[in-house]
């Protein structure tokens, strides 16, 4: 990848976004890039669990050398997230993955449930080049952590948590950061995690309410979740923050309160002009939300050679419709499903 050729493309998206082109000529300057659909655990709300019932779930591991085609499209991209519905450490090419895109100078994030990290890991995780590392807990304290999280084991969590930090050192990376998404039974427990990643000596912790209903439920029922938890966030952010600002620790919940009823500000998303996904099995989607049943396949990087071309897709007519409806505030539904109210920021932090 060429700097400037990066830097360029960071201006034409600047103007991209400002003008909403339906044909774009700026090309996604971040990717997320799904490593795996393996996971070890069986969170109640993930779709690894709620779409393999009905046998719509495929499991797969994106192997290097397609990981490596994926990248060669994709060359004004910086920075990726090494994520999706999977464990990202249990595809035995994850490290190798990070270096490759490391040696290109792109910027390389990724988030791991935490139970794998076991000295081998821990190793390559601080040897890899990788950037930003988010560990996802659900509680305060294991037994509601067990819940929220079956098969999971807080306390080993911790020690691993614990470990990574103290074998870091003082290296700056990667950044290690606790992430959170809340729910009605843990949100009680923000101020408590808090103090917990104090304790670990993690860099931060980032809580997020939680952002769609994964086809799970209707949007009625989501939009009163949300209000609920915005009232219970009401209770207990205070002390969180007073707790992180004592320690001097970095703590956000960016996306709440406010509660979802209150309108963005004005502006479209902005993941059709700057951003892309590619799943493990190589398929190109506009969004985390549009890989699901109800979603938009806009190629397949890894298919025929009619269909593995990015520039084609990403100005094809399936996304030139999707930009038009987005910019006439006609959102598909897998828009729909999005935290209402989201403004286009990418809610991770990043």
């Amino acid at each position: 990848m060429k700097p400037g050729s990066v830097l360029a493309n960071l201006l034409r998206m600047r103007r991209a976004y400002r003008d909403l082109p339906t044909v774009c000529s700026a090309r996604p300057a971040r990717a997320d890039i799904e490593p795996t659909t393996y996971c070890n655990f069986r969170c109640p709300h993930c779709p690894t669990v709620t779409r393999s019932a009905d046998g719509s779930f495929r499991r797969v591991h994106l192997s290097l050398a397609d990981f490596t085609r994926i990248l060669d499209q994709l060359p004004t991209v910086y920075r990726i997230k090494l994520v999706g519905l999977g464990e990202p450490l249990l595809n035995p090419d994850f490290f190798e993955m990070v270096r490759a895109a490391h040696r290109r100078r792109v910027r390389v994030l990724t988030t791991t449930n935490g139970s794998l990290l076991d000295p081998d890991r821990r190793r390559e995780l601080l040897s890899c080049g990788l950037q930003h590392l988010n560990i996802s807990i659900d509680a305060a304290d294991a037994e509601t952590h067990a819940r929220l999280r079956p098969g999971s084991d807080l306390e080993k969590i911790a020690d691993g948590v614990r470990a990574l930090v103290s074998e870091r050192g003082r290296r700056k990376l990667p950044v290690i950061r606790a992430w959170h998404v809340i729910q009605r039974e843990s949100a009680p427990q923000i101020p408590a995690l808090v103090q917990r990643c104090i304790d670990w000596g993690v860099d931060g912790l980032l809580c997020t309410a939680r952002l769609t209903n994964f086809g799970s439920e209707s949007m009625e029922e989501l939009i009163g979740e949300r209000r609920a938890l915005a009232d219970d966030l009401q209770r207990v952010l205070p002390e969180a923050r007073r707790l992180a600002k004592n320690t001097r620790f970095e703590f956000r919940c960016p996306d709440a309160p406010p509660p979802p009823s209150k309108p963005s500000d004005g502006r479209p998303c902005r993941w059709p002009w700057s951003r892309t996904l590619i799943t493990a099995s190589g398929q190109i989607v506009p969004c985390p939300y549009a890989s699901g049943p109800e979603g938009l396949v806009l190629g397949d990087l890894l298919g025929s050679p009619t269909d593995s071309d990015f520039a084609a897709a990403w100005n094809g007519a399936a996304m030139q419709g999707l930009r038009e409806a987005i910019r006439a505030n006609r959102n598909p539904g897998f828009c729909r499903a999005c935290y209402p109210g989201w403004s286009g920021l990418d809610s991770h932090g990043y």
